[in-house]
């Protein structure tokens, strides 16, 4: 029997019959081609040794080097036709633990015959397309595909006379037969058409989806080779950087290479190739490649970082425009937003104010001790005695006094500018230091013949008071200010109440009052509180009346000190005559009052939680007659009580409970608390409401599980063709209109009643009472359309015409009511009842105190010019001392402010 050379075995009949056909040129049938095919593939051990086959395989080798090489095309054969390939062939394989050196056994002779069996490198196509040469870290582990063969394509034609004849690899067969050859050559077309489309639309690369602990690595431009990056050991265990066939070839393109055909499974790249940039946006995504999935680092590989975009690079420019992007943000530290900007602004006013304040009270009592000396009724200094010194004595008078201006300038700025400009309290405190300041540079000029005058006085004293006190007054006006700004812009939620002036609004809502023209307060969202420092120190009415009291002030003073001139007294006794009539005229309360009234103003409505913004705010707030206000702000959810629930054929108690609150859930009203607190506030359980309408009056229309659910009073049901009970029914249940009725009715049939009441609240009604004091009538939208003016009445006990029930016209003339941005805020309040009420007490209460303590203040304005007339007649005036001065206005002065306090006590 004939035996096998290679291994030394017998031979058995497939086998022989194997070897003679394989070995023989002839023409062999096709049946004869397919056979064994249900037998499975058996793995012969290797018949050949060292040196490839026998000596009986030389000839058949040199007789098929003529002929053209045909690249396998990886197909996968069946049964004996399949070739049994070594071990060190293409291989996919995932070992993350072993070493691969160490597991391939015969390496250095399948390396050396890889090198034998290699040849050149195949000449391009002109029709393939060059695909871009893109570097994809492997992700993933590819599953095991049917093993191709790592010879390239063959050569052209033209070719073959020069080349060196080609030997064939191990596992390929020494003769093709026509069917294999048009096989592999369809195969190879089809596998340029796929190249060919992998390289028009390649791939991004795939991120990592984790990262593989550090393994030992060589540098990597060592590892960069000119034939291209060598494969990973994870995915061909027997082949490295032997195969050159299977690595990119470098092309003078560095963006494009030829792909190999071994490719077709996917291409092994190396984990040190950089990673190409992502394609453009413009460009469409590459398509998936289905047949191959990613490969997952093997452990102690590092996974492979994407190199940054060039246009990540920090370019020069781009440096320039990040820098003076980022320099407005450096300087915005020293430019506050405008509510902390202004709220610095009044606290560097205020420390202004204050520090003047100190200085100029420190100055008024030196001047005042001078005058009290040159009186007679104090003792003198050694250094500053008038009658061994009158020249240094009313020279340091003189220098002080110049120093109370300096300190004092705003008074003497705002002061002088009223008699011209924006009418100012401080007038006649200027007018006095003017007066003062003539006297002591004449005393001065002539201090002999001055201190040689008997009875002649000095008033710089009294004139430095008036500054000192018209400074504290603005220093305590403009806390009252800023405590109020600090209020508004505590990031509460406020309201503007602002009075209605459009004439279609109040037209519409007087349609039911027996005024036509009523001065209606309307309350708002206010989100921004400006101009509210502008507006809180604008023009008061105390300061119009003074500008003209001023006037008839001055034209006195200069009078008399025009008669003792034409009489021939001198200049000293003509300017003692004008300072004492100025100074004794000026009174020491004229910013005082209106500071004292504003600060406790501020502090009464800032206790309820509002601000009232200046003089003609609370002048708006003292004509309004009229509120409009919402039926919460007199009920909360406690006020109403459900009384009983009546339900009709039909109808269930929890279905009632549910749907109503469900329906009144999604409005805003009392009945929503009543209801939230009948279920627990488990709005978990209610139903999803769509389309909700609400008709002010009238009810609530929605629907809410598949059903029309209608919420109102009964002549809403009936408006809507829903059948209703008897009246009688309703009067027995109601007690004859003493309580609420509710109706509810599913899909057009009535469903159940709800009988309801409203207790009112013990502070609502303390509020209701100061309106009804004031004859203020209220306006009130009510959710509830059972709650009408009656119910209100009744709850807390109000006259007949003070509650009137707006119905939905009023309320959405309301609404479509423009919002004029010049219409003055004549309060800041909270969103309560008692905030609105509170404020607008406070300010009745402040506008009546000032208003009394001014007109204190122009009748001893008054006085005081009467006397200085009948002084000026009598020759006399000239002769007023420091001290008969100051107690004159200090008791006036006491008057008006203790005046101002009382009216704002009660």
């Amino acid at each position: 029997m004939p035996k096998d050379k290679n291994n030394g075995r017998e031979m058995t009949p497939d086998e022989k019959f194997r070897s003679f056909f394989s070995t023989t040129a002839v023409d062999i049938p096709e049946e004869m081609t397919r056979r064994d095919e249900n037998q499975p593939e058996e793995r012969p051990q290797k018949r050949f040794g060292l040196f490839g086959r026998g000596k009986e395989k030389q000839e058949t080798d040199e007789a098929a080097a003529e002929q053209p090489q045909e690249m396998p095309t990886g197909e996968v054969r069946l049964g004996e036709d399949a070739q049994p390939e070594p071990e060190a062939d293409l291989e996919l394989m995932l070992k993350p633990e072993a070493d691969p050196e160490q597991e391939l056994a015969p390496w250095p002779f399948l390396e050396k015959e890889a090198e034998d069996a290699q040849p050149e490198a195949p000449a391009k196509k002109p029709e393939e397309k060059s695909a871009p040469q893109t570097a994809e870290p492997p992700a993933a582990v590819k599953p095991e595909t049917p093993r191709q063969s790592a010879v390239p394509a063959a050569r052209p034609a033209e070719q073959h006379s020069t080349a060196k004849p080609p030997r064939y690899p191990k596992n390929a067969p020494e003769v093709l037969l026509p069917q294999e050859e048009q096989e592999q050559q369809e195969m190879a077309q089809l596998k340029a058409m796929i190249n060919g489309l992998s390289d028009q639309k390649p791939e991004k690369p795939a991120p990592r989806a984790e990262a593989a602990p550090a393994a030992e690595t060589e540098p990597a431009e060592s590892k960069k080779k000119p034939s291209g990056a060598p494969l990973p050991a994870a995915v061909f265990a027997a082949i490295k950087e032997t195969a050159p066939e299977l690595q990119p070839e470098p092309v003078p393109q560095p963006e494009k290479t030829e792909q190999p055909v071994a490719d077709f499974f996917g291409k092994a790249q190396s984990e040190d190739a950089p990673q190409a940039p992502l394609a453009p946006a413009e460009e469409p995504a590459a398509k998936e490649d289905t047949m191959s999935l990613p490969l997952l680092p093997l452990d102690g590989e590092e996974p492979q970082q994407a190199p940054e975009k060039a246009s990540a690079a920090p370019q020069p420019e781009l440096k320039a425009e990040a820098e003076d992007a980022v320099s407005p943000e450096e300087h915005a530290e020293t430019e506050l937003p405008e509510p902390e900007a202004t709220a610095d602004k009044l606290h560097r006013m205020s420390a202004e104010l204050t520090l003047r304040c100190v200085l100029g009270g420190i100055l008024a009592v030196v001047l005042l001790h001078f005058g009290l000396v040159s009186d007679g009724l104090l003792p003198a200094m050694a250094a500053l005695d008038p009658d061994a010194a009158p020249a240094a004595f009313y020279g340091a008078n003189l220098l002080l006094l110049a120093a109370s201006l300096c300190v004092g300038f705003p008074v003497l700025r705002d002061g002088l500018n009223g008699l011209r400009g924006r009418p100012s309290s401080e007038t006649m405190p200027a007018l006095a230091a003017v007066a003062a300041l003539v006297q002591a540079v004449t005393a001065m000029l002539n201090a002999n013949v001055y201190r040689g005058t008997t009875g002649i006085s000095l008033l710089s004293g009294m004139a430095a008071l008036g500054l000192f006190l018209a400074l504290l007054g603005s220093r305590v006006m403009l806390a009252a200010v800023k405590g109020g700004y600090e209020l508004v812009t505590n990031g509460v939620e406020f309201e503007g109440a602002y009075r209605a002036k459009d004439k279609d609004l109040l037209r519409a809502l007087a349609r039911d009052l027996e005024q036509k023209d009523p001065w209606v307060l309307l309350s708002r969202p206010m989100k921004e509180a400006d101009g509210f420092v502008e507006q809180s120190l604008s023009e008061r009415a105390s300061e119009r009346r003074a500008r003209k009291v001023s006037y008839i002030l001055l034209g006195v003073a200069l009078l008399s000190g025009v008669l003792f001139l034409l009489a021939g007294a001198g200049w000293n006794k003509a300017a003692a005559a004008m300072a004492a009539v100025l100074c004794m005229g000026a009174p020491l309360s004229s910013t005082l009052i209106a500071g004292v009234a504003s600060l406790r103003l501020q502090r009464a409505a800032a206790a309820v939680g509002a601000v009232v913004p200046g003089w003609q705010a609370i002048e708006q707030l003292g004509g309004i007659d009229t509120l409009q206000i919402d039926a919460d702000d007199l009920f909360t959810a406690d006020s109403a009580q459900l009384e009983d629930i009546r339900i009709f054929k039909g109808g269930r108690i929890d279905r009632a409970i549910l749907y109503a609150a469900s329906v009144l859930n999604e409005s805003h009203g009392t009945l929503k608390g009543l209801f939230r607190q009948i279920v627990e506030e488990r709005t978990d359980i209610l139903f999803p409401v769509r389309d909700l309408e609400q008709h002010h009056g009238l009810g609530f229309s929605a629907w809410c599980d598949n059903n029309r659910i209608l919420i109102g009073t009964r002549r809403y049901l009936e408006q809507e063709g829903v059948p209703m009970p008897d009246e009688e029914y309703e009067m027995q249940h109601s007690k004859n209109g003493e309580l609420q009725i509710l109706y509810l009715a599913v899909s057009g049939n009535l469903h159940a009643m709800f009988v309801l009441k409203y207790v009112g609240g013990r502070n609502v009604a303390r509020s209701l009472a100061v309106l009804q004091k004031e004859n203020i009538r209220l306006l009130v939208t009510c959710q509830d359309p059972s709650l009408t003016a009656h119910h209100i009445t009744e709850a807390y006990r109000l006259p007949e015409g003070m509650i009137t029930v707006l119905d939905q016209e009023q309320c959405n003339a309301i609404k479509a009511a423009p919002a004029d941005p010049e219409d003055t805020c004549c309060m800041i309040h909270l969103k309560a009842f008692a905030s609105l009420t509170g404020g607008l007490q406070a300010a009745d209460q402040a506008q009546n105190a000032e208003s009394s303590a001014t007109t204190v203040q122009m009748v001893s304005v008054l006085f005081s010019i009467i006397i200085a007339a009948l002084l000026t007649s009598a020759g006399s005036i000239w002769e007023l001392s420091v001290a008969t001065v100051l107690m004159y206005q200090a008791a006036w002065s006491a008057l008006s402010i203790a005046v101002c306090a009382l009216k704002q006590h009660n």
